[in-house]
């Protein structure tokens, strides 16, 4: 019979991970190729986030919801992961190029589209954090209004 590891192998376990997964990370955490990775995204099955053509994932919310699907565990819902918990009210670009792991074009032109809520401070761009979690919100596979 095996044992859990103990919660600090664990612990280093996953900051051995950055907070925002690639899909050949996430690949690799859950032994399966990228196919079912993107399959499992696409079915709401692993949390997750589709903002215009990409996926960004957290590890503390696949962490999160795997230790719900542990067989030695009754089947209970995910506990929530507030990934943006430690941030300023007031984002730039830098802190959201961080927090989804995307270049600087990218989170221009998601600003500028108005897929991330933003606006210009002067010459740079300001993103509130509680309009950035209510977009989170609407991009999250986990909600019944969630369709590719």
């Amino acid at each position: 019979m095996t044992h859990p590891p103990p919660a600090d192998e664990e612990d280093a376990y996953w900051a051995s991970y950055p907070p925002t997964l690639t899909t050949a990370q996430l690949a690799k955490i859950l032994s399966v190729g990228r196919v079912t990775v993107f399959t499992r995204l696409s079915s709401g099955i692993i949390p997750a986030y589709r903002i215009e053509r990409s996926w960004v994932v957290f590890r503390d919310e696949v962490r999160s919801w795997l230790a719900t699907t542990n067989s030695r565990s009754p089947q209970t819902p995910a506990s929530p992961v507030d990934v943006l918990q430690g941030l300023d009210d007031e984002l730039t670009y830098r802190d959201l190029m961080i927090l989804f792991a995307k270049s600087k074009p990218t989170i221009y032109r998601w600003m500028e589209s108005g897929v991330i809520p933003a606006f210009h401070v002067g010459s740079r761009w300001v993103v509130q954090k509680s309009q950035l979690r209510q977009a989170l919100r609407g991009y999250s596979n986990q909600t019944t209004a969630f369709s590719e």
